[in-house]
């Protein structure tokens, strides 16, 4: 079998990441599997595992996509209440929901999982503070709190 060219691999991979974010923004983690990612892509269970051996391996390759996801919701202005109306407005948003909930569920997972978490985390306290001051992260603790309730509830 002739090798596959770094191109064709590239696109698979792509192939592959959207259909991960679809699912995982949709499904949720949890039901996300190679199974259903082979039935979307066309690729083997195989050849995802291939490049994937981890389901976790997913989610750390795309913390840098899922958290411009989430910032996307938000208003990030001068104004701290502009932010934090944007994040409770936002509280109704499946997607949103979606990635606190992916990101929330990565806390308690095995060690090398709750990096996606506290990358995500930590990126969202820095942009408080250099956004709004130490008021900002403040805000946001009482923000992740809210949708810990919310998500509780769904």
């Amino acid at each position: 079998m002739p090798k596959r060219s770094k191109e064709d691999t590239e696109i698979t991979i792509s192939k592959i990441m959207d259909a991960v974010i679809e699912q995982l923004l949709t499904m949720g983690y949890d039901q996300m599997s190679y199974s259903t990612l082979s039935q979307s892509t066309g690729v083997s269970r195989t050849g995802i595992s291939h490049h994937f051996p981890k389901k976790i391996d997913f989610v750390l390759k795309l913390e840098g996509r899922l958290f411009e996801q989430l910032l996307a919701h938000l208003n990030i202005s001068s104004q701290l209440s502009d932010f934090s109306k944007s994040w409770v407005d936002s509280l109704e948003s499946a997607e949103f929901l979606a990635i606190l909930r992916l990101m929330l569920h990565h806390i308690t997972i095995f060690d090398g999982a709750h990096q996606f978490t506290q990358q995500g985390l930590n990126r969202l306290s820095a942009l408080s503070v250099e956004m709004y001051g130490e008021q900002g992260k403040k805000e946001l603790e009482r923000l992740l709190g809210l949708s810990i309730i919310r998500l509780s509830s769904s």
